[in-house]
């Protein structure tokens, strides 16, 4: 039986079929899920967090390398498959979440920080789409950031994460997340790796930390990169910084101040971010309190 078989079967004999609201592009290719799984370097006892598990089978091969498993799945009907399917590894290996893997959007559930905290994890998964950035970027923010991740995202996605200063995808989400850690594309995926296909090719991306964010970067980043194209003390001065300040940020870090944000690499914007905190500290008025950055 091949994958997609399989697939089709599990949905079948669950009365299931993909939710359009949900994301849902199973995987079918085998020689991907081998190389996510691979990819992952999984250790005996390991922990690993899988968001959309979908049908399991990314999840069966996570537990076939001894890797102790959270999985958080949306949708009610397959996180019924999931539990009858992995029945006798719950929950001794397999945490099972029924919920949205982002709080509101924009914060991720409390099982995948509880999982964070609780020692080193990795991040593995065949990411929906609109909720990939959101999820790397937040896992990539915790106190305790995945020591790897390893996910399927839009080709685009990928694109834009592992763009370069002067290239159109370079944006906010690039800087935060190269700021973190090391963005990798590992390889293309064509639409017919996915059950549904999707309209748009995919990517395995490989993410691994290099150092943790400043509290308040990414939202300062996403702040200042609203005027990317125009030249640093303009762009920091529509953020409220005073021109003396952010000439004396630029100065500090040696950037000229002249150059267009855009330009600006992701550990020149950390300089320039701890700059302008620095400078705003030291030119604060006594008993009023600043602007969080």
């Amino acid at each position: 039986m091949s994958l997609k078989q399989e697939v089709l079967a599990a949905l079948t004999g669950a009365g299931l079929s993909p939710l359009h609201r949900f994301g849902q592009n199973f995987m079918i290719d085998a020689a991907a899920l081998q190389t996510l799984v691979a990819e992952l370097a999984l250790t005996a006892d390991g922990m690993v967090v899988e968001v959309g598990p979908g049908t399991g089978v990314l999840t069966e091969r996570l537990l076939a390398a001894d890797a102790r498993v959270t999985a958080v799945e949306i949708d009610h009907g397959l996180h019924d498959l999931l539990a009858a399917r992995f029945s006798a590894l719950i929950p001794t290996r397999l945490t099972l979440v029924h919920g949205d893997c982002l709080v509101n959007k924009n914060r991720l559930h409390p099982a995948i920080i509880a999982a964070a905290a609780s020692g080193p994890w990795r991040l593995g998964a065949n990411l929906p789409y609109d909720v990939a950035l959101p999820v790397l970027l937040n896992a990539a923010a915790l106190p305790r950031p995945p020591e790897l991740a390893v996910v399927t995202v839009q080709w685009e996605a990928a694109e834009r994460l592992c763009a370069r200063p002067g290239q159109d995808a370079w944006g906010a989400s690039a800087a935060v997340l190269q700021a973190a850690g090391r963005p990798r594309l590992l390889r293309k995926l064509p639409p017919d790796c996915f059950y549904p296909r999707p309209r748009v090719d995919s990517a395995i991306l490989r993410w691994e930390p290099l150092a943790a964010l400043p509290d308040g970067f990414g939202r300062w980043c996403r702040a200042v990169f609203a005027a990317r194209r125009k030249v640093v003390v303009r762009a920091l001065r529509d953020h409220g910084v005073e021109r003396a300040a952010a000439e004396s940020a630029c100065h500090a870090c040696g950037i000229a101040a002249d150059r267009r944000l855009e330009g600006l690499d992701a550990p020149e914007l950390l300089a320039l971010h701890r700059a302008v905190g620095t400078v705003a500290a030291n030119t604060a008025v006594p008993g009023e309190e600043g602007v969080p950055l």
